[in-house]
């Protein structure tokens, strides 16, 4: 499981392309104002991404040519309880 602030940020990078942003990624002005860290973080967190398997980052000097190689999987939470009727039925 990724860290809070390199989950966040490779959430942006995933839904930031849309029909009005077509496949571009944000430039670092825009990771600073989305996530609200500074340059020096931002690249600490890409390095980490890329580290772990989670993006290609073939140029370090900007931003438009990462590519995403996976997504974080999502953990299932339990399925909820139905009650306490167990309880009542079993012990």
């Amino acid at each position: 499981m990724l860290p809070d602030p390199e989950r966040k940020l490779l959430r942006i990078l995933i839904n930031y392309p849309s029909p009005v942003h077509k496949n571009r990624m944000p430039d670092f002005k825009r990771l600073e104002m989305m996530t609200g860290r500074r340059r020096p973080d931002l690249l600490i967190g890409l390095h980490y991404l890329e580290d772990k398997g989670f993006i290609l980052w073939p140029d370090k000097s900007t931003t438009e040519g990462i590519l995403i190689i996976k997504t974080e999987s999502l953990e299932k939470s339990p399925p909820p309880r139905k009650g306490n009727i167990d309880y009542w039925t079993k012990y």
